[in-house]
């Protein structure tokens, strides 16, 4: 179920995904991009949009791996599939977009140190605030950087406010290396934490501010920032769900959790603690494969009611598995799902939760050939899990 362009496709992928994207404007909606000739957004502490270039493992569909280069701000990711293997991939420490923010440098922005928690209600972050990391936050303090410590005239008294590329090196070059000594062994380059930063905004940079806040936080495939309880260091890093959640899709390619009733690409039926089975030897990707395949066949029964639904909704059970870096960093625990494959590598698109009634690509299931009835070609290789 491979071909020899796989490879390649995979190395542009990444190449696409590391591309610069969009910004976003003060008080906008995450993804949203301004339109052309509006001014610029006000002055505040910003949340940097970031340039995204880490791939996050999604679903599996039998042995096929789908494998998501996300791009930031709302555009079309990237899907490429090949034959499961045991891959190592390399440690990154990269993002997906964040909304910028239109607040005014104030007391908790200033007085956020390495292990402070800090949150925000509103869209443009004007409320931003200091909270114990036991309550919901959305970014985790690393460490804060005096840019007026660094050598030259760039961040001197009489500098001009950096612009976005400015801050997107700050963020590579500076906050990087931060969240690295901060997290150490415990940050998972393919969990649920990016690296991000806050500057004090345009208004606390004229008034003499020059401090960053580099930090971490939980940002979806659109932009969207998620709020989280406890320091990361001190939880599983795993991206999961709840059962019954459902994952949007957007050009078969799964976003952020939706309604049910809203188009999506899977729906949430358990989480599997792999350390259960396997404790804390890490296992194989082939291992994973041979024990999600039953468990979440299992989970997938019991959630929908019969074993024999799944074949009645023309669905198929998935999983996702955790790399090797992913597990030497904490990460243990992966989703087990139900979804419908397009043609290909991308998901159906689904409307309504899979107890109740759904459509796939807008027909019922009735109406949709069950797995393994058409017959197919004599050479063609067999689909383990249908």
């Amino acid at each position: 179920m491979s071909n020899d362009k796989d490879e390649r496709d995979e190395q542009s992928g990444d190449e696409a995904a590391s591309e610069q994207a969009p910004a976003t404007g003060a008080g906008s909606e995450p993804g949203d991009t301004p339109p052309a000739g509006e001014p610029d957004p006000p002055p505040g502490p910003i949340v940097e949009p970031v340039t995204p270039n880490r791939s996050k493992k999604g679903p599996r569909i039998a042995a096929l791996v789908v494998l998501l280069i996300l791009i930031a701000g709302g555009v079309t990711s990237y899907v490429l599939t090949r034959e499961a293997a045991d891959q190592e991939d390399e440690p990154s420490l990269t993002t997906v977009a964040a909304p910028e923010t239109g607040a005014v440098a104030g007391e908790d922005f200033g007085a956020a140190q390495a292990g402070d928690c800090l949150t925000w209600d509103e869209g443009d972050v004007s409320d931003l605030t200091l909270v114990e990391c036991s309550e919901e936050h959305r970014f985790e303090v690393a460490a804060a950087i005096d840019l007026a410590q660094f050598p030259g005239r760039e961040f001197g008294p009489d500098a001009e406010f950096p612009n976005e590329l400015r801050f997107a090196e700050l963020r590579t070059h500076v906050c990087e290396p931060a969240v690295a000594t901060y997290l150490g062994e415990r940050f998972d380059p393919r969990g649920k934490f990016s690296v991000n930063l806050i500057n004090p905004g345009e208004a606390g940079w004229n008034a003499g501010e020059r401090t960053i806040r580099c930090g971490v936080q939980n940002v979806g495939t659109t932009g969207q920032v998620f709020a989280v309880r406890g320091h990361a260091a001190d939880q599983d890093q795993s991206v999961t769900w709840e059962p019954g959640v459902c994952i949007g899709i957007d050009h078969d390619i799964p976003t952020d959790p939706v309604d049910c009733a809203d188009p999506h690409a899977f729906e949430v039926v358990g989480v599997v603690n792999l350390a259960d089975e396997f404790g804390d030897n890490y296992p194989s990707t082939e291992d994973q494969d041979r024990f999600l395949d039953e468990r979440c066949r299992q989970l997938a029964a019991e959630y929908l009611g019969a074993p024999e639904r799944l074949d009645e909704l023309r669905l198929t059970a998935f999983w996702d598995t955790r790399p090797l870096s992913s597990w030497l960093a904490g990460s243990r625990t992966v989703n087990c799902a139900v979804g419908a494959q397009v043609d290909g590598a991308g998901f159906a698109t689904i409307i309504g939760s899979a107890r109740e009634e759904i459509t796939i690509n807008g027909r019922p299931p009735g109406e949709i050939d069950a797995p393994g009835d058409d017959n197919p070609p004599a050479d063609a290789e067999p689909s383990p899990g249908n």
